[in-house]
C-alpha cells in the first residue's frame, strides 16, 4: 500500500519520521563565557537509564525511547499529541568540542548536555553574504 504524500508531510511537520521514530524538541546554546555548548532535550516520560548519548568531532547523537503510559487501552482517543516510541536526534555542532569533559544530566523530563569547547583562542566569526537586487519604479 502506497503512503499518501500529504500524511508524510504532516509527519515531517510534527517530527515523526517515516521509520516511526521521532525527533524530540531541542535547544542548543553556546555559552561563550564558560566556553561550552549547552543542549537541552525535551524527553518527558523517558527512562533516564535508557538514554544513550554519543559525540564525535562534529555531531551529538541522542537515542532512546518513550513508552505510552495510557492506562485504559480500551478507551477512545479524543486527542493525542505526545509522540511515543523510539527517538533519534543528531545535532551538528558549530565548533569542535572536548568530548572527554562532556557531561549529561536528566531531570524533570529535560536532558541537559554540556560540551566544553576544544581549546582555541577565539570564537570564529561567521559571515554570510546576502545578494540583493533593488528595482526602482518611477511613478
Amino acid at each position: 500500500m502506497r503512503r499518501d504524500p500529504f500524511f508524510a508531510e504532516v509527519d515531517r511537520a510534527f517530527g515523526l519520521r517515516a521509520d516511526g521514530r521521532f525527533e524530540p524538541n531541542t535547544d542548543v546554546y553556546i555559552d561563550e563565557a564558560q566556553a561550552r555548548i549547552i543542549v537541552h532535550v525535551e524527553l518527558a516520560g523517558s527512562d533516564g537509564n535508557e538514554l544513550r548519548v554519543a559525540v564525535d568531532e562534529r555531531h551529538l547523537y541522542i537515542m532512546g525511547s518513550r513508552t505510552d503510559r495510557a492506562e485504559n487501552r480500551s478507551a477512545s482517543i479524543l486527542q493525542k499529541e505526545i509522540l511515543y516510541g523510539e527517538f533519534f536526534k543528531r545535532i551538528r555542532l558549530p565548533l569542535p568540542v572536548d568530548d572527554a569533559g562532556a557531561s549529561a544530566t536528566y531531570r524533570d523530563g529535560i536532558l541537559t548536555i554540556e560540551l566544553p569547547l576544544a581549546a582555541q583562542k577565539h570564537f570564529p566569526a561567521v559571515r554570510t553574504e546576502i545578494r540583493m537586487t533593488v528595482k526602482r519604479t518611477l511613478v
